[in-house]
Order: C-alpha cells, then structure tokens, then sequence
C-alpha cells in the first residue's frame, strides 16, 4: 500500500486542492472525502497511481 493522497477537484476537473491522509486515516478515507465534497466539486483519493475512490457532487436541480 502506497500513501493515500486526497485531490478536491473543480468543476472543470483541476486540482483545486490536495493533501496527504496519514497512514492512521486510511480506514477513514470515505469520510475524509465526503466531508470535503461539501467544499468541491468532486473529490478523489488516490493510493500511489490506483485511484481507489471518486466521489461527485449531483449536478444541480433544474426548474
């Protein structure tokens, strides 16, 4: 296993933001993304080059 590193990307799809999870945080690393998806428009996390979780906002309701 590789160090986990968490991308925020935006609505284009470029890194708006990203940082390291320490090894401790592994088991939580959904959690550490959903809560950052509130701040972007998608967020992955990647385990050295396997991106092992994706996670987009819904698009936006329109009326």
């Amino acid at each position: 296993m590789g160090e986990l590193l968490l991308y925020a990307l935006d609505e284009a799809g470029e890194t708006a933001f990203a940082e390291q999870l320490p090894a401790a945080e592994r088991g939580n690393a959904r959690g550490l993304a959903e809560a950052r998806l509130r701040d972007h428009h998608a967020v992955e996390v990647w385990d050295g080059p396997l991106c092992i979780l994706r996670l987009r906002r819904r698009p936006a309701a329109t009326a």
